[in-house]
């Protein structure tokens, strides 16, 4: 698996998310990429998904700084 795309990812969720996105409209994203066989781009958004449970908006804006 390619690393920095997960990465990438990974960051736009968290962009999408602090923006308000809904969690559901991520999972339906998961879904299409599933379909798509890239599982990259899965692994990234999941994982925004399962970090932003346990953060703040405010410790999801710092931490998309410090990127």
């Amino acid at each position: 698996m390619n690393k920095e795309l997960i990465e990438e990812f990974y960051l736009l969720a968290l962009v999408d998310i602090t923006n308000g996105k809904d969690i559901a409209e991520l999972e339906e994203a998961i879904d299409l990429y599933e379909e798509a066989e890239e599982y990259e781009a899965c692994a990234g958004i999941l994982k925004a998904i399962h970090e932003s449970g346990y953060m703040t908006i405010k410790d999801i804006i710092l931490k998309l700084e410090d990127e």
